[in-house]
């Protein structure tokens, strides 16, 4: 089975949220994409969808195939970063921008958002809310407010 995801966050490597975490402490205002929009993902919530997978393959191999599992609601890069502030305690504003006006090596898609809906109904596995995720991840942080 393969697993696609997006806007993979964690407490762990190099991520947004630690990245928003280190550019807030760092500035008053911060210039953030508005225009592209996905599902941050939490590592761990990955980690336990793959495992109620390999469970559910077990008892049935058929389930096989191509499964797509993100974070909800669907949410703008900076939207995430204002949540990140608001739930750090850190005081730093977000501007919005357009992709434009933040050239990237890689083009980004404007739409990151991924149908999860065959996940859950093969596998029972629903979609996590990523604001709750994400409060786990500033605790092990130490970076809640």
């Amino acid at each position: 089975a393969i697993l696609r995801t997006s806007w993979v966050f964690s407490a762990h490597g190099a991520n947004f949220v630690k990245t928003m975490l280190r550019l807030g402490r760092e500035r008053e205002r911060l210039t953030v994409v508005a225009d592209q929009i996905g599902g941050p993902t939490a590592a761990g919530d990955i980690a336990d969808a793959l495992i109620g997978m390999a469970r559910g393959l077990i008892a049935d191999p058929a389930k096989s195939g191509t499964y797509h599992f993100a974070g909800r609601p669907d949410v703008s890069w900076a939207d995430f970063a204002r949540e990140i502030f608001r739930q750090s305690g850190l005081p730093a504003r977000v501007e919005d921008i357009p992709s434009s006006a933040y050239p990237t090596p890689a083009a980004r898609p404007a739409n990151s958002r991924l149908d999860c809906t065959t996940l859950e109904t093969a596998f029972g596995i629903a979609r996590p809310d990523w604001r709750a995720s994400l409060s786990h991840v500033l605790a092990e942080l130490g970076a809640r407010a």
